[in-house]
């Protein structure tokens, strides 16, 4: 599990209210950003709400700069995948030379037969 923020409460309210501060954010500057009242955002904080609905909890991860599974579990997956996508992402850019590789030897060998061609039909 990745922790953002370490030592944090696994609770949504608790991680909304320290990446708010971390940002600077007063609960009127957040509410202003994301589109609602200062009272959501502090029933948010305080565990009133439970979590946000799916569009707001969007806008508070662009806003807070975490990716919205971060905001809303506390886990990010897209960074616990990463590794094992690591090989992956090397081998298609291994593939990726070779067939550069090839295209540049089927044009060097394509060039002289359409030259010859040319020569020829006249």
């Amino acid at each position: 599990m990745l922790r953002i923020l370490p030592g944090v409460s696994q609770s949504f309210g608790e991680r909304l209210r320290a990446l708010r501060t971390r940002r600077r954010l007063t609960p009127s500057g957040l509410a202003h950003a994301v589109g609602v009242t200062e009272g959501a955002i502090r029933q948010m904080e305080s565990g009133q709400t439970k979590s946000a609905s799916f569009a707001v909890g969007l806008r508070l991860a662009r806003i807070l700069g975490v990716t919205p599974e971060y905001l809303a579990t506390g886990e990010d997956g897209a960074a616990a995948k990463a590794p094992a996508d690591a090989p992956t992402l090397h081998l298609v850019e291994q593939l990726t030379l070779q067939v550069h590789a090839l295209d540049r030897r089927v044009r060097a060998l394509e060039s002289p037969r359409a030259a010859k061609r040319g020569r020829s039909a006249d």
